[in-house]
């Protein structure tokens, strides 16, 4: 499979040049159809150069035997391309993903689409987009409305749905660094914010804004090409978003002066991870909880450990004379009052032994009783307002976070928890699993990405021959379930588990 990318070319860099670049960067093979040949700079455009009707049509023509995974469109210039163009995506595959970047005037402020042109793909062309990436700018024109909050964004993205797109993802970095204040309590924001949305979800997005580097060009046609390129290598959506939102960070971050203006510099990474933890977004789904800094107690330490995942305080009390010295308590689908004894009984024991305790859910319980740490999944997460975030950071207890994609990895990290659970690892037979397993090289590389300076735990199919593997990556933890509770003889595979990490790792700092 490849992808189609159809947009303007820019003398200046931006547009298709751009949009070849990151295609080149993340390997991706594209094809390419040309709607206009502008000539323009950061002064402004001398020309739009719209390609003749005819031509644009041949050129599409000649395409048809290709079958793309994702088309990429940019700049349109006027009605008569807009309408080829929708009925060219008349005749692609339902499974065809259409990512529009509306290209409605340069940075300069001159126009790139005719008044016609915008009604036509408000009328005909939206309902076959299945991401659309407007900034504020292009928002308002979008949909004749001013924007002077992210409130109003969220309506405004709720505009585009309306008008039969997917989803939308509006970038915040066109807002005036004056305008990113959270009203609630008039946090100063020096960060670029996005939001995005679709029928069934909606986050923010929100990266460092480098002041340092200014009039860089084709940012948005890199974001929309990245986000392409990505989804042809079956990243999903979510993951796709927040790649390449760091992606674009670290290319403007590193971007270099050609005397005029600053251009795009992609930096290859030596990791399969493609972006540097300083350009790694935070995203949630409430604006308040980005505007907060938070950072829940410590574990002490980086080594977490062999940490057995039990569901019974019986499990406790066997395993941990064994020399476990971290543990959770995982009890599923029951009241809290079927479960508080449990979990009274096993905090104290965890206590009397100096054993790291972790709740599994039961957060309130948890915290009634002071464990040493809660863990939770994405889903109990989501569940979290930002006053029960707040409670549970001020409460000083640790919190462990479940995470399976880039997205759920950006989600937790962006509340800086005690520590990151990063799976499956492996295929595991503990519970249905909907994510691939990441297997070893993913742990090293997320290992690296953290610097060492970052507690990880390995959960997932882990068994004695696999935590072998996995401590040559130097991570700090490894969780099992059913590789201990299911063994034949629980005591030899605990101390089998113990016996791989009893030298630990040299590498690891304590807190």
């Amino acid at each position: 499979m490849s992808i189609l990318l159809i947009g303007g070319t820019d003398p200046s860099g931006a547009g298709l040049q751009t949009d070849w670049q990151v295609a080149h960067h993340l390997k991706v093979q594209a094809n390419s159809v040309v709607t206009a040949v502008t000539s323009q700079n950061e002064q402004g455009v001398f020309d739009q150069g719209i390609v003749p009707h005819q031509q644009l049509k041949s050129q599409l023509a000649s395409l048809n035997d290709v079958v793309f995974s994702v088309i990429k469109i940019g700049m349109l210039g006027n009605q008569h391309t807009v309408k080829t163009l929708v009925e060219f995506l008349k005749k692609q595959p339902a499974e065809t993903i259409v990512i529009l970047d509306p290209v409605l005037a340069s940075s300069s402020g001159s126009k790139l689409l005719t008044v016609e042109g915008l009604q036509v793909l408000l009328a005909e062309l939206l309902p076959f987009i299945s991401l659309i990436t407007p900034n504020t700018n292009e928002l308002a024109l979008l949909t004749q409305s001013s924007y002077e909050s992210y409130a109003d964004i969220e309506v405004g993205a709720q505009k585009l749905l309306d008008l039969g797109v997917d989803s939308v993802l509006v970038k915040g970095g066109h807002f005036a660094t004056e305008q990113l204040t959270d009203a609630a309590n008039a946090y100063p924001m020096i960060y670029s914010t996005d939001f995005f949305l679709s029928t069934t979800e909606q986050f923010y997005l929100q990266g460092e804004r480098w002041k340092n580097r200014v009039n860089v060009r084709g940012t948005g046609c890199a974001l929309a090409s990245s986000i392409a390129c990505l989804l042809d290598q079956s990243y999903s959506l979510n993951d796709a978003l927040v790649v390449s939102k760091a992606l674009i960070s670290g290319a403007i971050r590193h971007a270099v002066n050609d005397s005029r203006q600053y251009k795009l510099l992609f930096i290859p990474q030596k990791t399969d991870i493609l972006f540097e933890l300083m350009d790694f977004p935070k995203v949630y789904k409430q604006l308040d909880v980005l505007n907060k800094h938070y950072q829940f107690e410590s574990c002490e330490t980086l080594y977490l450990g062999v940490y057995p995942v039990v569901d019974s305080v019986e499990w406790i009390e066997k395993l941990i004379p064994l020399g476990i010295e971290t543990i959770q308590l995982r009890i599923k689908d029951k009241q809290d009052s079927e479960v508080e004894s449990d979990i009274i009984q096993a905090i104290h024991y965890a206590q009397a032994h100096k054993v790291r305790l972790f709740i599994n859910d039961y957060w309130q319980l948890a915290l009634k009783h002071k464990a040493y740490g809660i863990h939770l999944g994405q889903e109990d997460l989501e569940r979290l307002s930002p006053n029960d975030l707040d409670t549970i950071a001020e409460s000083g207890c640790r919190l462990g976070l479940s995470t399976h994609s880039y997205s759920e990895v950006a989600r937790a990290y962006t509340i800086k928890p005690s520590y990151l659970a990063l799976g499956p690892i492996f295929e595991t037979t503990s519970k249905e699993m909907p994510w691939i397993p990441q297997g070893v090289k993913a742990v090293e590389d997320w290992v690296k990405f953290f610097d060492y300076s970052y507690p990880l735990v390995a959960i997932g199919g882990i068994n004695v021959e696999r935590a072998q593997a996995l401590k040559r990556t130097e991570v700090g933890s490894v969780a099992m379930i059913s590789a201990i509770t299911e063994a034949e003889d629980y005591v030899k595979a605990t101390k089998d588990f113990i016996d791989v990490f009893k030298d630990g790792f040299k590498l690891w700092k304590v807190f």
